[in-house]
């Protein structure tokens, strides 16, 4: 009688069979659970607490203005950081008018930071408690516009020119103005500490007309005309 035989083929194919079954289930669950843990992240990030605005801060406003810009950008508490609607809420803040730039940021993983960019008043609207900056635009200020600025009694056009023409001034000519009125683009006319009128034109040739009208505040007068600097004059009454 003989011995039983082993068909080692039939063996070989079982042992596959199976080795294949167990890297499937083990890439399946790999799947399961890869799934999961996105699943997880989704959550985290789109849907819970865990990256949601806690706090808003505001740079390069403080106080009052700080609150406005809070206001305005109405960024909610408890709000996902990714779902943030950055957009909305720089919209808002560039509805202040004494805003000129803002840039809303996500400071992971609570917080929200609203970088502003202020105006700068370069002149007190007159007759208001408004300032102006050297765009033309004017805006609201607390309390009482400083006593440094110069006044300027223009509007539209004209306020558009009395700012080119106050934003070119030198340092040395600008510290001297007390006032500045304009109707067109080409009659801006300043008033200077002394009481003296200096009859400037148009925004253009702003270097020029400063440095001639340097030469001509030499002599005391009550009038200077540097609309056309190249033949200037000057008077001792209007």
């Amino acid at each position: 009688m003989s011995a039983p035989t082993i068909d080692d083929r039939r063996v070989r194919v079982d042992l596959g069979d199976r080795s294949l079954r167990r890297r499937r289930r083990i890439r399946a669950l790999i799947l399961v659970l890869a799934g999961l843990a996105l699943a997880g992240v989704v959550w985290a990030v789109f849907f819970s607490s865990l990256l949601a605005v806690k706090s808003v801060r505001v740079v390069g406003a403080e106080g009052v203005q700080a609150d406005q810009v809070i206001a305005a950008a109405q960024v909610s508490v408890g709000t996902p950081l990714v779902r943030l609607d950055t957009a909305q809420a720089q919209a808002g803040v560039l509805a202040l008018p004494w805003v000129s730039g803002v840039e809303v940021r996500r400071g992971w993983p609570n917080e929200v930071v609203l970088a502003v960019t202020t105006r700068v008043p370069i002149a007190a609207l007159a007759g208001s408690n408004q300032v102006v900056d050297a765009a033309g635009v004017t805006f609201d200020v607390l309390g009482v516009p400083p006593e440094s600025l110069p006044s300027v009694s223009a509007k539209g056009i004209g306020l558009e020119t009395a700012m080119a023409v106050l934003a070119a001034l030198p340092a040395d000519i600008a510290a001297r103005v007390v006032s500045v009125t304009a109707s067109t683009r080409d009659d801006a006319s300043l008033i200077l500490r002394s009481g003296a009128q200096v009859r400037w034109g148009s925004s253009e040739q702003a270097e020029f007309k400063a440095e001639v009208l340097r030469a001509l505040l030499r002599n005391k007068r009550e009038v200077y005309d540097v609309t056309a600097p190249e033949l200037p004059t000057t008077f001792k009454g209007n």
